[in-house]
């Protein structure tokens, strides 16, 4: 399943998550295309929904090199 911003990933049978979920962000906190992006979100779920891990980082996509 595809949502904007979002991609979701079925973890194999060795991992402690069902899935992993990519949400990909601006710089004002709004759910954007991967190539848009200047934060992103994963998360390690289980299938019923509780989160195991959560992490943030930073692309590159949407910086601008300033001189």
């Amino acid at each position: 399943m595809k949502m904007l911003g979002s991609v979701k990933l079925f973890c194999g049978k060795n991992s402690v998550a069902d899935y992993t979920e990519i949400s990909y962000y601006d710089d004002e906190d709004r759910l954007v295309e991967p190539d848009e992006a200047s934060r992103i979100l994963i998360r390690e779920m289980l299938a019923d929904g509780t989160v195991l891990k959560e992490t943030w980082g930073f692309c590159g996509y949407a910086r601008k090199a300033t001189a």
